[in-house]
């Protein structure tokens, strides 16, 4: 080859570009979700309870579960608020988990006492 090839040849960006191997993908990966403590609950029996479960972080829409509600208690899957009137006494350890879209969890644990109340109806 000639010296006239060689300084014919092309110069720049796309010559430096070709010689470099690609960056790899970056994939982001969203952290699990985290649940809020809502602190430990206190309510006379046959009272009605309303909390307002929340977490941040993973991918919404959340899935939400609790174990070991007090007797009366439900959550709503979608929104995470846990309702109802409190039918039993004593104390509870509850966890509630919220799983995100794409499957990552996060919990959160409290206790939740249930007095009886001596003159329910006084």
């Amino acid at each position: 080859m000639g010296l006239a090839a060689v300084l014919a040849a092309p110069v720049g960006s796309s010559a430096v570009a070709a010689a470099q191997p690609a960056a790899p993908a970056v994939t982001t990966v969203a952290a699990a979700p985290a649940v809020a403590f809502p602190g430990n609950q206190v309510n006379y029996q046959y009272d009605g309870a309303r909390l307002q479960m929340s977490a941040t972080g993973g991918t919404n829409p959340y899935a939400w579960s609790a174990v070991n509600l007090p007797t009366g208690l439900t959550i709503n899957a979608s929104t995470g608020l846990i309702s109802g009137v409190l039918r039993g006494s004593g104390t509870r350890t509850v966890t509630v988990t919220a799983k995100d879209a794409v499957g990552a969890t996060g919990s959160t644990t409290f206790t939740w006492r249930v007095i009886r109340d001596a003159c329910p109806r006084c």
